[in-house]
C-alpha cells in the first residue's frame, strides 16, 4: 500500500499530512538489482514506489555520474576514483555483474539519463555525495540539471554535508533540501548543531536514532522528517500512526504489498 492510487508529485508537503508515508526506493529497488542503476529505478517504478533516493558524485570532466562510493571498485568491473575518471571511462564498466549474471549490461547512469527514464511527475531524492572543494561545482551541476528537465517540484536535495546544502540555498532556494547526519561520519558531518547552515526542509536521521519524539521535535519545527526501515519497521499502519513523511527501504515492495 502506498501513494500510487493518489500519485503525488512534489515535495512540498505538509509534515505529518500523509495519508501513508512515501515509500522511497533506497538507490532503486537496491534489493533486487544493482544500486544506482536504471535496473534499479525501473524496478522500484514497477513495485510501485512513491519516490527513488540515488547519489551522485562529479566526474574528472565535470560529469553528474549516480553512484555512492567515492571508488568505482565495490559496484563496477573498474577500479578507481570516480573524480579522477571521466564519464566515458567509467561507462565502460559493467555495473551490474556484482551482482548477479542477469545485470551484465548496467552501466552507471548520469542524473540526465535517470530524468529522462523516470517519469515527469515521480519524485527522486537526489543526495550529493561530496566533501571537498568541488562542492559549488557540484551543486551548480545538480542545479542546472534539474532545471533543464524541470524538475523542481518533483525532486528534491539531500547531503550529510551541511555547507554544500546552504551553496544550494544561495544557489537555487526553490529546491527542497534535506539533512542527513549519522555517527559513522567524522566532524564536522555528525554533527548535527550545523544543520541552521542549510536550513533544511526536511531531516533524515541518523540509522538506529530515530524516535517518535524525535518526529514529533522537527514536525513542530515545519519540517519533514524520513527514516530507514531499519529504524521505524515495515507496519505501514503503525507509520501512519506516527505521522512520519516518508520511509526509505531497499525493496519498497514490502511496504507497497504490506
Amino acid at each position: 500500500m502506498s501513494q500510487a492510487a493518489h500519485r503525488i508529485s512534489t515535495w512540498d508537503i505538509v509534515p505529518g499530512s500523509l495519508d501513508y508515508p512515501l515509500v522511497i526506493a533506497h538507490r532503486g529497488r537496491s534489493g533486487v538489482a544493482p544500486e544506482n542503476t536504471l535496473e534499479a529505478f525501473r524496478q522500484a517504478i514497477d513495485a510501485g514506489a512513491d519516490a527513488i533516493e540515488l547519489d551522485v558524485r562529479l566526474t574528472r570532466d565535470g560529469r553528474l555520474a549516480v553512484i555512492h562510493d567515492r571508488r568505482v571498485d565495490r559496484t563496477t568491473s573498474g577500479t578507481g576514483v570516480i573524480g579522477k575518471l571521466t564519464l566515458a571511462e567509467i561507462k565502460e564498466f559493467d555495473a551490474g555483474s556484482w551482482f548477479g549474471p542477469g545485470f551484465k549490461s548496467a552501466r552507471v547512469p548520469t542524473l540526465d539519463e535517470v530524468f529522462e527514464e523516470v517519469p515527469h511527475f515521480f519524485l527522486v531524492n537526489v543526495e550529493l555525495k561530496v566533501r571537498n572543494h568541488i562542492v559549488k561545482r557540484l551543486v551548480s551541476a545538480v542545479v542546472e540539471t534539474v532545471l533543464r528537465h524541470r524538475r523542481l517540484e518533483s525532486t528534491t536535495v539531500a547531503s550529510f554535508n551541511p555547507l554544500a546544502l546552504r551553496v544550494l540555498r544561495r544557489r537555487e532556494p526553490r529546491i527542497l533540501r534535506g539533512y542527513l547526519w549519522s555517527a559513522r561520519h567524522p566532524l564536522p558531518l555528525r554533527a548535527r548543531w550545523l544543520s541552521p547552515l542549510a536550513d533544511p526542509n526536511w531531516m533524515g536521521p541518523a540509522l538506529h536514532t530515530f524516535t517518535p519524539e524525535l518526529l514529533q521535535r522537527f514536525h513542530s519545527q515545519g519540517k519533514l522528517v524520513l527514516a530507514r526501515d531499519a529504524d521505524v519497521g515495515t507496519d505501514l499502519e503503525h507509520l501512519r500512526s506516527m505521522g512520519l513523511d516518508g520511509v526509505l527501504a531497499d525493496d519498497p515492495e514490502i511496504f507497497v504489498w504490506a
